[in-house]
């Protein structure tokens, strides 16, 4: 129990450091604003999410090799209903795709950032965001082909 706290208080240092930081390796942040760019930028990863969830609004997309396979993966924030969006990430498994399982998402001011925490594979990756005046975030690593919650604070409050 004392180890698990430890940990958190380590991820949160570890996570008000990146974002009063600025520090993130992504940098191919994608918004519908983009248009046509998104499309481009998202290529079949992109194209792979619409076609497993049609009609899916993607507010925000970025990509990194998530499960150390050499292969960039997508992270998807996407627009579930008018107040919840959902979050997946798109695994590029030497030419075919598969979806990891989803997850809640920030409903607003959403940021991703790609940062290798405990320094071994996989790359772990934290999501920000707000609902309202609440703000939270959490680290997740891919798994396996499963998206893990590892650490966060108050997204159960801004998803």
């Amino acid at each position: 129990m004392a180890c698990r706290k430890l940990l958190q208080g380590f991820l949160a240092c570890v996570f008000v450091v990146l974002v009063s930081g600025g520090c993130g390796a992504g940098n191919d942040k994608i918004s519908p604003a983009a248009g046509d760019e998104a499309s481009s930028r998202g290529g079949p990863l992109l194209e792979y999410f619409k076609s497993t969830h049609p009609g899916k609004d993607v507010i925000i997309l970025d990509k990194a090799d998530l499960n150390s396979d050499n292969t960039e993966d997508m992270v998807v924030i996407f627009r579930e209903s008018k107040e919840t969006n959902s979050m997946l990430v798109v695994l590029d498994l030497s030419g075919s795709y598969q979806c990891t399982n989803e997850v809640p998402a920030p409903v607003s001011n959403q940021i991703i950032q790609f940062k290798d925490i405990d320094q071994k594979p996989p790359l772990e990756f934290i999501v920000q965001g707000m609902k309202g005046a609440n703000v939270g975030y959490a680290i997740f690593r891919v798994e396996a082909l499963k998206l893990e919650d590892l650490f966060g604070d108050g997204m159960k409050d801004c998803c």
